[in-house]
């Protein structure tokens, strides 16, 4: 009897979740297919059933990773869209997101997807595009920020958390974050 559609989504779900937290651990060079199966409790045919390559997996797990983001979520209808933004910079800018909990792709494989195909970078790439469109269609509902700021703003808070997360004392990366969250309010209009 074959497995339900519904089935083959979670299964699917799983091994996305799977192989974003391998590859934002250690890397996609050092991430096996054997790997991620076995880190989901799944066999390695299983793969197959579900991604033609390890490649496109990571394509998607940067995608999944995106649309389950704390910016994906949709804005309480009670919160103006400016507490909005400065709830999504507290917490992006947090030792909590630093420390890989509801980790942003963009900050943890900013490195890695250097290396990549154009599969890979297509889907960086689009995911950091709907970051900044996200945030400067908040911040221009209350300020006059240009989309130049926001790239700014978007390419400091990425850094920043990239940075900290190499870093072992939790006093710095407390400075790090907090001095850059004071220059992207700035940036955007004061938040």
């Amino acid at each position: 009897m074959p497995y339900t559609k519904q089935h083959k989504d979670k299964t699917r779900q799983r091994i996305l979740r799977s192989a974003f937290q391998l590859f934002t651990t250690k890397g996609f060079e050092c991430v096996t297919i054997n790997d991620i199966m076995k880190n989901c409790g799944l066999t390695r045919g299983a793969f197959y059933a579900h991604f033609d390559s390890k490649v496109m997996l990571y394509s998607k797990a940067i995608e999944l990773a995106a649309n389950n983001s704390q910016l994906a979520q949709l804005k309480p209808i009670q919160i103006s869209d400016q507490k909005w933004l400065i709830q999504l910079l507290d917490f992006y800018l947090s030792i909590e997101h630093v420390k890989g909990e509801r980790a942003c792709p963009l900050a943890f494989l900013v490195t890695d997807v250097v290396t990549q195909n154009s599969e890979a970078k297509i889907a960086y790439s689009k995911t950091y595009k709907g970051m900044n469109d996200l945030i400067y269609y908040y911040a221009n509902k209350y300020s006059h920020c240009s989309k130049a700021q926001v790239m700014a703003v978007t390419a400091m808070i990425i850094g920043t958390v990239a940075i900290a997360r190499t870093m072992d004392i939790e006093d710095d990366i407390s400075t790090l974050l907090c001095s850059t969250r004071k220059e992207a309010g700035k940036l955007l209009g004061g938040i």
